[in-house]
């Protein structure tokens, strides 16, 4: 637990000293670049029954062409408490945060629209979350058979990568509306530290079941598609 906080210090740190350095470099090459700062919200992340965030972020974009973002998320745990049923989805402890990095093309108009406040663009996005929790009367499943456990620290990592198409339309002179889509590939690792661990035979439930990535240990490479709608405020046009 104090490898994690250490760590998530670490990534808040980073994030901001990244937002900081954005806004100097703005500042320096307004007249020049004629560069955008927005402000971003994610609503949409507080639906993530698995480890739900408040999800803000900014973006720049430069000669309206190029642009850059970065976003952290928060966690929220009030939608989950309420609606996850599931035990497996139901930890003790639950740490986690989520950070992401994006480089953006924005088409010219000539692209199929002529609409000023219609701006469709393509995107490579990098994303990382790193989780903590608890884990308890559950199962271990391990090459040489199967464990019952207690309960388990289980620390799990996730990053990954997505290529997106978007469209941001522009509400009014500030506000925008940002919706995504796109596939992309995952990678997590998970390890366990289990207390009474006992060998047995693990039976998977027979009615429509998604089987946890943390049932093993391990590395595991996962498809992802990636699905948002952000709010945007422009700061700086």
């Amino acid at each position: 637990m104090l490898m994690f906080l250490a760590m998530k210090k670490i990534f808040i740190g980073r994030a901001l000293l990244l937002l900081l350095f954005l806004l100097a470099n703005l500042t320096g090459t307004l007249a020049q670049n004629k560069p955008t700062l927005q402000i971003r919200f994610s609503p949409l992340n507080v639906l993530d029954l698995r480890a739900a965030t408040l999800q803000f972020g900014a973006q720049a974009t430069l000669k309206s062409r190029i642009g850059f973002s970065i976003d952290y998320g928060l966690p929220y745990k009030g939608l989950s408490k309420q609606f996850v049923k599931n035990e497996e989805y139901q930890y003790r402890n639950h740490e986690y945060f989520k950070l992401r990095g994006e480089i953006i093309y924005f088409f010219p108009a000539a692209w199929g629209h002529d609409k000023a406040n219609v701006k469709p663009y393509v995107s490579t996005a990098v994303f990382f979350s790193p989780e903590e929790y608890r884990k308890t009367d559950n199962w271990l499943v391990k090459p040489d058979g199967d464990y019952h456990y207690e309960y388990s620290d289980v620390n799990r990592r996730m990053w990954g990568t997505c290529l997106k198409v978007g469209l941001e339309y522009y509400l009014g002179q500030r506000f925008l509306l940002d919706a995504f889509v796109g596939p992309g590939l995952r990678w997590i690792k998970v390890d366990h530290q289990t207390f009474g661990e006992q060998p047995g035979d693990y039976k998977e439930p027979v009615d429509f079941y998604f089987e946890p990535v943390d049932r093993q240990e391990g590395k595991f490479r996962r498809l992802h598609l990636g699905f948002n709608v952000k709010l945007g405020f422009v700061m700086i046009k």
